[in-house]
């Protein structure tokens, strides 16, 4: 019996072996995509402001409608203003640390493989007092369920606000999830979107009167007004032809540029620049 436990200890010593080999690719696939998001996901030139493709928009002009009065359900985000987030909590700002400010689109599958890939670690720096994140919703894809994740996520931040940080996440998780699997039934459906929007916020604890306030769409103009003030930003390191999500900015100021491969290591990156950018 001894004897044959030593093929058997060999065999899961390589598929263990193949297991760390396939996390590491998967590491660095995931590093690629963060590296490269600027490129892959080209939708505003700054020089003429937001620039859409006649095919792509076209295709949602039948999502970029508001279904619900903007000003009642967004209320103080009617104006296109970003979630900002800091260890005071969410819509709180903290006047005496510098601010990160993210630009992304809920059906962006850069800004989702982004988030799940250092989302988390990056929002670390915020409860721990390091920095405000102001979380910016843009049109880049401009998916259906772009139009009801924002929408909702505007919602909960106002009226559970301890819920949407894991709820943003998750929105994010999800798409990324679908996108990389092919699933598009959900994520290019208005309705089903807005459905499985109000699963993901029950999920995380979204009370059930929060979640019954959502409608599918209240978000276009919101997001029409926010792109626009994006794509007119005069940020150092834009690059002079385009801009893409997701775009992480120093302090209103300064475009970081990453080069690093590991999640504290963009941490870390992050936190220079915005020491640095005043």
């Amino acid at each position: 019996m001894a004897k044959q436990s030593v093929p058997d200890d060999s065999v899961r010593a390589k598929a263990l072996q193949m297991r760390h080999d396939q996390e590491r690719a998967d590491r660095r696939a995931r590093i690629v995509i963060f590296s490269i998001v600027a490129v892959v996901v080209v939708a505003v030139v700054a020089a003429v402001g937001i620039v859409i493709s006649q095919q792509l928009q076209q295709r949602n002009d039948v999502v970029n409608t508001d279904t619900a009065d903007a000003t009642s359900v967004l209320g103080v985000y009617a104006d296109g203003s970003p979630i900002v987030v800091s260890h005071l909590g969410v819509g709180k700002a903290d006047d005496s640390l510098p601010t990160l400010t993210e630009y992304f689109d809920y059906s962006c599958h850069a800004c989702a493989d982004a988030e799940v890939f250092v989302g988390k670690d990056i929002f670390a720096g915020v409860k721990e007092g390091k920095y405000n994140l102001a979380y910016q919703p843009v049109n880049t894809v401009q998916m259906p369920f772009q139009y009801a994740a924002t929408t909702a996520s505007l919602v909960v931040a106002q009226k559970a606000p301890e819920q949407w940080p894991a709820f943003h996440h998750s929105l994010m998780e999800y798409f990324a999830q679908q996108f990389n699997s092919g699933q598009g039934t959900v994520i290019r459906d208005l309705p089903k979107s807005a459905a499985q929007v109000k699963l993901i916020a029950a999920e995380v604890g979204v009370p059930d009167s929060v979640i019954e306030s959502f409608p599918e769409n209240a978000s276009d103009t919101y997001l029409k007004v926010a792109s626009e003030k994006w794509g007119n930003g005069n940020f150092e390191g834009r690059s002079s032809s385009g801009i893409g999500t997701p775009e992480f900015v120093a302090n209103g100021k300064k475009r970081i540029i990453f080069e690093a491969s590991e999640p504290a290591a963009i941490v870390a990156t992050i936190e220079k620049e915005l020491a640095n950018t005043k």
